[in-house]
């Protein structure tokens, strides 16, 4: 079995497979008035990370499978405009032909550096495209910043880690 030592590492044993969509969903609030309540998505677990629009509240989450030959990410996007509320949740898989072992330090550098910066222009796409099927101005979610919004699996929840 092969020890990986870096995200760069793990990032060369491994091959993406698939980007797989679990949920894309939009919900108009227009023409009903003020958009509801809604304890979901509660202003203080609001983030504001990835460049995103600043009249948008947003929260993602974040779940990791990992194995001897598989390493996979599910990226859920809780995001509110002014007009409406989104929900993209998609994941993407790797795998490797050769059994391997990675430390978590290398897990979380392979999973910001290399499986986030795959997985989110998918993601951005799937919002602005619900937007304008629902005919919802989409809240921009500009280039991923990984800086704002980080993976880190010290965390038992594995919500990101707000800087």
């Amino acid at each position: 079995m092969k020890s990986i030592r870096s995200g760069r590492e793990l990032l060369n044993q491994l091959k993406l497979e698939n980007i797989q969509f679990y949920e894309v969903r939009a919900r108009l609030y227009a023409g009903f008035g003020e958009a509801p309540s809604d304890s979901s998505l509660p202003s203080d677990a609001a983030a504001s990370g990835g460049g995103s629009d600043e009249n948008s509240e947003q929260r993602w989450k974040f779940l990791v499978q990992l194995d001897i030959r598989n390493v996979n990410l599910r990226a859920q996007l809780e995001i509110r405009g002014p007009d409406a509320r989104y929900n993209i949740d998609a994941a993407v898989f790797y795998s490797s032909s050769d059994d391997f072992q990675v430390a978590r330090e290398s897990l979380e550098e392979f999973l910001n550096r290399a499986a986030m910066l795959a997985i989110y222009p998918f993601i951005r796409e799937a919002l602005h495209e619900s937007a304008r099927k629902i005919g919802a101005s989409p809240p921009l979610l500009g280039m991923f910043d990984a800086e704002s919004i980080q993976i880190d699996l010290t965390d038992s929840d594995e919500e990101p880690r707000k800087n």
